[in-house]
């Protein structure tokens, strides 16, 4: 080792290193002499820990020349022999580990691909090379043979390393030949691993012929004045659906490209992928792409080709911000405010931040693009200073909005005198739609929630009386809850009017019976269901957005997976199912109402053809429903922002959820309230003025796969706060709890 005794201790090369563990500490190595010159930070390596020292692998964070005194265990090895984990990279993943509450090392774990790791689709090349003058050799004590002269004589033609195939093949001889060879100490053989070409996405060059409208050349020309400015700088890109933000993007691009720099392009979902390759494919060279359908040896060649710099557009979804770019430029965020965004597993990231965090260590401008801004990102361009706003409020050719109508379902139950799966409106706007040759999408609000309750015949809905907002109906307790303020009584089935007294109905359809219902009322269109049922695979998905953008189908049915962002020339109606922001259990409902029938009207009326958009509710009076109706985002912010502020909600404090699930009911209640009093205490301790605790209290699903679940959440006005409340929390290691799963999620976009 390269250690040197100093006073009561040694001076010699050491390592920190974060284990692959649920372990939220790092620990420190010895480095041996001959890793000296190998081991960098971001490698990851073989590390003895415990009293047993089994090998972990762990993440190098840093290495330095330092000194101790009591007795360091050394690196056993190095796992790869390259990193993806330099430099910003690394700084990131520190971040993403700091702010969601998540071990170091599994963080960094979750930033290269594991298939990158391994380096599938890499090929070991052998190089031999002469150690020894031929002519010593030939006059030597042992002398080569026939076959091994050959061979050798070969060798001495070339200076530099010779690929070992093409050296038997060119002699030939055998392998036996130069094995004996190298065993003489004649010849010395080398071996690394190299990738073979990555996916190619190039297509003949096809620049499209139009023009920019004036809003699109304003846009261009702001971001472009950020992206000359070379720092970092957010720009929120808000334009309705069909305005052209996608040949914004392009051009923006473009310019970063021409200054031979990377630009990352995220997605929420890969249909969305597969569309934007085909169009920037032929408007840029070098394009990769990234997104769960890969297969491993196709991400893990992608990502090599990326960290040499020779793939300069990168399109894809959430594992695409982690791509290793050593000159990024530019990082774009689609539909920036889609939930599909955040990561569902531990580190529990949300791309957006994360995508914004990255522009931030790396120094270059982030563009966010929505027609429906979160009201996260709305609200930083009111109080943060690097974030703009950016406004395109014309669709191009001037083509119309679609006209959006709403039907009261609560009318057509009293009619009908039962429930009704579609209004006679939808029926006849479909009916007419499909008669003229065109195409539709049915798009049901299922989100998972709880059924909701309301009187058909006085149209009141069961409301918490405390916060003016419906409750929530829990079918496994016949319970309705108040997600707001934890109010809960047992569920009616009666109209709480007394004057009233009618029975309560239940509200509540799926995806499967919609397009039974259909397929029974139009025998001769081609009906098909998108949902979580249907597609399993990526590539079932992907199929059915390629039959219907080539008309092979009639009538999408499906969740919110057919209603993101999506271009089909010849949809002329969209129906919503089961609009029902105030029912849902989550503050956001409203805001998610709000971008759900936004963004399902604008994939009607893209092309030529005018669209029409019905909406199905219980609740037309809902200010997201009113807003959207008329694509008015302003007219929904206000209000919305308001009820965010008086209820202290995001965008006005940082939320923390923390979920504890177990197969025994009094189990999991008793350790969430014991997990809440150190929460408590915590707050206390660390004098945390506007920072407090709301519940415990079950979670919407209060029991899933046989596991009851319970819910504490931690909010604070500061965000400072809630990183120092987390960071004593993990510190003090009281984020633990004897449960089943104990989850902890920072920044959460769903309650349920």
């Amino acid at each position: 080792m390269l250690w040197v005794e100093q006073g009561q201790g040694r001076v010699g090369l050491l390592a920190t290193v974060a284990p692959v563990a649920p372990i939220d500490k790092e620990y420190t190595f010895a480095v041996p002499d001959d890793l000296a010159d190998q081991l960098h930070p971001g490698h990851r390596v073989r590390v003895p820990l415990g009293r047993t020292g089994r090998l972990v692998t762990g993440f190098c964070l840093a290495v330095e020349t330092g000194e101790w005194e009591h007795t360091l265990k050394p690196i056993d090895s190095l796992v790869d022999p390259v990193s993806y984990l330099k430099g910003p990279l690394l700084e990131l993943g520190r971040w993403i580990a700091r702010h969601y509450a998540c071990p170091l090392g599994r963080t960094l774990n979750a930033l290269v691909p594991a298939a990158v790791r391994e380096q599938r689709g890499f090929k070991t090349v052998r190089r031999a090379r002469l150690l020894v003058p031929i002519q010593q050799i030939v006059l030597g004590r042992r002398r080569p043979g026939p076959q091994q002269r050959r061979l050798l004589e070969r060798l001495a033609l070339h200076s530099a390393p010779v690929d070992v195939q093409q050296l038997l093949a060119d002699a030939g001889a055998s392998p036996a030949t130069l094995r004996s060879a190298v065993k003489h100490g004649w010849v010395d053989i080398t071996a690394r691993r190299i990738p073979q070409p990555a996916p190619d996405f190039d297509r003949p060059p096809q620049e499209p012929d139009f023009r920019l409208t004036d809003e699109q050349t304003a846009a261009v020309d702001a971001i472009s004045a950020i992206i000359d400015q070379a720092s970092f700088q957010v720009a929120l890109l808000f334009g309705v659906s069909g305005c052209g933000k996608t040949e914004v993007y392009i051009r923006a691009m473009r310019r970063v490209v021409e200054a031979g720099r990377q630009v990352i392009l995220l997605v929420p979902e890969i249909a969305l992928t597969t569309q934007l390759v085909n169009r920037l494919a032929c408007r840029f060279t070098d394009v990769a792409v990234i997104h769960s359908g890969l297969t491993g040896v196709q991400r893990s060649l992608t990502w090599t080709e990326i960290a040499a710099g020779t793939k300069r557009v990168i399109i894809g979804t959430r594992s695409a911000i982690f791509a290793p770019c050593p000159d990024l430029g530019l990082i774009v965020v689609d539909e920036e405010q889609e939930t599909s965004y955040k990561n569902l597993q531990a580190p529990r990231f949300g791309v957006r931040d994360v995508a914004v965090k990255r522009g931030q260590l790396a120094g270059v401008p982030v563009v966010l693009g929505s027609a429906t801004p979160s009201l996260e990102s709305w609200t930083n361009c009111d109080r943060v200073p690097h974030y703009h706003r950016i406004e395109i409020t014309r669709r191009i050719r001037d083509l119309p909005m679609p006209e959006v109508q709403v039907v009261d379902m609560r009318d057509e139950y009293a009619e009908m005198g039962r429930p009704v799966l579609l209004s006679r409106l939808m029926e006849r706007a479909l009916t007419d739609a499909l008669a003229r040759g065109e195409q539709a999408i049915l798009l049901m609000n299922r989100r998972g929630f709880a059924n909701w309750i309301f009187c058909p015949r006085c149209k009141r809905r069961v409301e918490c009386p405390r916060c003016n907002v419906s409750m929530v109906y829990h079918a496994a307790q016949e319970i309705v809850i108040c997600h707001y303020c934890g109010r809960r009584e047992p569920a009616p089935r009666v109209c709480p009017d007394v004057s009233c007294g009618a029975a309560l109905v239940r509200v509540g359809a799926g995806t499967q019976r919609v397009e039974r219902h259909l397929q029974q009322r139009f025998t001769d269109k081609r009906i098909v269901r998108v949902d979580s049922d249907t597609m399993r695979h990526t590539g079932t998905y992907q199929r059915v957005i390629d039959d219907f953008e080539a008309r092979r189908i009639d009538v999408l049915v499906g969740t919110q997976m057919i209603a993101k962002g999506l271009d089909f020339p010849h949809v002329s109606f969209a129906g919503v199912i089961g609009a029902e922001p105030a029912a849902a259990a989550d503050f956001r409902s409203g805001e998610r109402m709000f971008q759900l029938i936004t963004q399902v009207a604008g994939r009607a009326g893209r092309d030529r053809l005018r669209g029409r958009v019905v909406v199905q509710t219980t609740h037309p009076e809902s200010d997201a429903i009113g807003a959207a109706i008329h694509h008015d985002f302003p007219a929904f912010v206000g209000p919305e922002l308001e009820i965010r502020r008086r209820f202290r909600l995001p965008p006005f404090t940082r939320l923390t959820r923390i979920v504890l699930a177990h197969a025994r009911q009094e189990q999991v209640a008793a350790e969430a309230d014991a997990l809440a009093d150190r929460v408590r205490a915590a707050i206390t301790a660390l004098d945390l003025p506007d920072t407090d605790v709301l519940g415990p209290h079950p979670c919407v699903f209060a029991r899933l796969r046989g596991q009851y679940r319970h819910e504490v959440l931690l909010r604070s006005d500061s965000p400072a706060h809630m990183q120092k409340l987390l960071n004593h929390l993990r510190a003090e290691r009281a984020l633990k709890a004897r449960v089943t799963t104990f989850t902890v999620d920072v920044d959460p976009v769903s309650l349920a």
